[in-house]
């Protein structure tokens, strides 16, 4: 036997009435009557604004019963409500704030000329408020060139590719002191630099022709490729004991560049934020002078 009143509700068949009224309650009642007082209103006057009688907003907020869909949708805008706040479905949507609604009622104010007026103008605020955001990114972060080569560490290196032969990827990394002096990136490969540089990091390299002694640097050595060491008077130290150092002048040893430092996850941006960059590189390529004048205070 269906319990009257409920049976074309879907999932309530097997319910109490008081589980029934729970849900109601909780659903719908509480939070009918909490807005209701936040809008000022008395029950009589929500029930006139919906043109219904008072007892069905009594039995509402009761959790007797519960409204149908046209007056939850009419009590949306009568108790000046979102739906996703009666909802509490804060996570879903954003609300609007007092400011917001504001803007809504005015533009609803106008007619169809102001509001065509006022669409044109609000697409070039965003459009002047999205190349900022861009002009930023691109502030905020760089590129620097990488050819895939490695620094041997330990293992045997690769013949480096002549300069014409490289073919150039680029890192994008945040802006900094340290990355504008980078010319490229560089893996290290092998562990005879442990515990300073570890197998599979990524280097920053700055091109050079000479080092201090302790300075490290990226050399190539031919027959042997591109080697990662540290410059030590006579000798191209390796910091692990356990590997041999290599003598530049026997072996023919050229300097690459200094190494400045091992990018870390601090230094990458995320996925979205280099897409951002991208974005904003695109757009800067098609006008800089205009790209430019965005990050103009």
């Amino acid at each position: 036997m269906k319990t009257k009143g409920y049976s074309t509700i879907a999932g309530l068949e097997n319910l109490t009435p008081e589980e029934i009224k729970k849900r109601n309650l909780e659903t719908y009642g509480n939070r009918i009557k909490s807005f209701r007082t936040r809008a000022g209103m008395s029950a009589e006057q929500l029930a006139q604004a919906l043109q219904i009688s008072k007892s069905s907003i009594r039995n509402w907020e009761c959790g007797l019963t519960r409204p149908d869909p046209e007056f939850i949708y009419r009590m949306f805008s009568i108790l000046d409500v979102e739906p996703n706040e009666f909802f509490g479905f804060s996570g879903i949507g954003n609300l609007l704030t007092a400011q917001e609604k504001a803007l809504v009622d005015n533009y609803r104010a106008l007619d169809s000329h102001s509001q065509r007026d006022l669409s044109i103008f609000a697409d070039a605020l965003a459009n002047q408020a999205y190349m900022r955001k861009l002009n930023k990114a691109y502030q905020d972060m760089q590129t620097v060139v990488s050819f895939g080569r490695y620094a041997s560490a330990g293992v045997v290196g690769e013949e480096w590719p002549e300069d014409g032969e490289r073919k150039a990827g680029q890192v994008i990394l945040f802006r900094s002191a340290i990355t504008k002096r980078a010319d490229e990136v560089i893996m290290v490969n092998g562990d005879s630099m442990e515990p300073q540089f570890h197998h599979g990091d990524n280097v920053l390299v700055q091109y050079c022709t000479e080092l201090r002694n302790g300075d490290v640097g990226v050399f190539f050595v031919p027959g042997i490729g591109g080697v990662i060491k540290q410059k030590a008077y006579d000798r191209l130290h390796s910091i692990n004991p356990k590997y041999d150092d290599v003598f530049p002048y026997e072996e023919g040893a050229k300097l690459v560049g200094r190494v400045l430092c091992t990018i870390d996850e601090t230094m990458r941006p995320s996925r979205d934020q280099q897409m951002l960059f991208m974005k904003a590189n695109n757009e800067r390529q098609k006008n800089p002078e205009a790209f430019d004048a965005f990050g103009v205070e």
